[in-house]
């Protein structure tokens, strides 16, 4: 199980450097044509928010899988491994049931709004929308991953 988490591990990591490096090549063209030229490209400034959002929920998960998520570990250092590795999985179990019931609920809210189209690109936003649910359920599978080894 831990080889395959690590195969998918790579390919969100390969996915987030090309969306990071098409996001920066979308503004970076955006920016030029606007200020050089008064032209733009209909429907970029959309395509950079919806790789901005995948970014974001792939990102949170890939934080989860490596263990570098925020945390202020002052009180933990000083207790003893025990206590340490106990409350490293009470946290892991916490972040499994948060993660999954925000999937939960946004599959509720992708079947109630999904299909409303957005203002420029005239894609369902369930094309954006779909980042959140994908996001939470790599992280609940990282956590309980975690949980087991």
């Amino acid at each position: 199980m831990n080889a395959l988490l690590e195969r998918v591990t790579r390919v969100i990591e390969t996915a987030l450097i090309v969306l990071l490096f098409g996001m920066f090549a979308m503004v970076t063209v955006l920016v030029v044509l606007r200020y050089l030229f008064s032209t733009t490209i209909i429907g970029g400034n959309e395509g950079t928010v919806v790789a901005f959002i995948f970014t974001t929920a792939l990102g949170a998960s890939i934080a989860i899988a490596r263990d570098e998520h925020i945390a202020i570990d002052y009180f933990t250092d000083k207790m003893p491994p025990q206590a340490r590795h106990a409350l490293m999985q009470v946290r892991l179990f916490l972040l499994a049931v948060i993660n999954t019931v925000i999937a939960v609920y946004a599959v509720i809210w992708i079947q109630r709004t999904g299909g409303f189209l957005m203002p420029t690109l005239g894609l369902p936003q369930l094309v954006a929308q779909v980042s959140v649910p994908i996001g939470c359920g790599l992280s609940t599978a990282y956590c309980v991953a975690r949980l087991l080894r």
